[in-house]
């Protein structure tokens, strides 16, 4: 059963509602090097869903307070923007693009971290969608604030342009040495024990999140989990199927 309107006011979080045929994009990692991405969408005018949501980490470098990171996106950005005068599209951040805000304004939908996860509603079955960089430790935690707080922000954004982009230039160079396909071992007991967290705090019937690039799906009980795969690293995406028999997740395969 659809969870009452009031449960979902406790958690601060609005009711949405989640399309047949939305496409889910997670880590994508956007990049001057790496425009998998973008040679994908830039070619899907005709052919877009009725709803695309981004789930973070869309862009490899992306803040809306440091114009050094928005410049060499552009490119990207503008393309997401064209998109979402054709189609709905909603705009999780991630830990590598955050205060998008000002740099989308209004034409998305953005969700930042501290309004995740996002209800969704789709035959009457609540879907939670987060990025997926929770639950990692107060010391994640305090960082992950301090690198959103804009006061820090403007101090390392004048840094950076004293410097002539030399803080941009490093992050720019550490992300590439990444290497985004990987497997986690215990995967499955990791998401468990995360569950049995996140039940005790929201209420909700699947639960989807990237950042983690595993790319797969589990049934616990009555609650189904999906960890997205990551389009930098085998460029698919999931396709949302609605039937009588709930939610289904397919993973389709991205190519220009």
């Amino acid at each position: 059963m659809l969870m009452s309107h009031k449960k979902l006011l406790t958690s601060n979080f609005q009711l949405l509602t989640l399309k047949d045929g939305a496409w889910l994009i997670a880590d994508a990692h956007y990049a001057h090097y790496n425009t998998a991405l973008y040679d994908f969408l830039s070619c899907k005018d005709e052919d877009l869903p009725p709803q695309l949501i981004l789930m973070g980490d869309i862009f490899d470098l992306l803040f809306g307070n440091a114009p050094n990171s928005i410049e060499p996106n552009l490119k990207m950005v503008d393309l997401l923007k064209s998109i979402a005068k054709k189609v709905e599209v909603i705009y999780l951040e991630g830990n590598h693009d955050f205060g998008l805000k000002t740099i989308f304004g209004d034409s998305i939908k953005i969700v930042p971290r501290t309004k995740q996860p996002l209800f969704m509603s789709a035959n009457s079955k609540v879907v939670a969608l987060h990025h997926g960089d929770m639950m990692q430790g107060i010391g994640y935690e305090i960082y992950t604030a301090l690198i959103r707080n804009r006061w820090i922000d403007r101090v390392l954004n004048t840094i950076d342009s004293l410097r002539d982009g030399k803080i941009i230039d490093w992050l720019e160079r550490y992300n590439r040495q990444k290497k985004p396909c990987y497997s986690i071992d215990s995967f499955e007991n990791i998401v468990s024990q995360r569950l049995d967290i996140l039940e005790q705090k929201f209420e909700f019937d699947y639960w989807v999140e990237g950042h983690f690039h595993q790319n797969v799906q589990y049934n616990f009980n009555e609650k189904k989990y999906c960890n997205l795969p990551a389009f930098a690293c085998c460029q698919s995406y999931i396709v949302v199927k609605l039937s009588e028999s709930g939610i289904n997740f397919i993973e389709k395969k991205g190519s220009p």
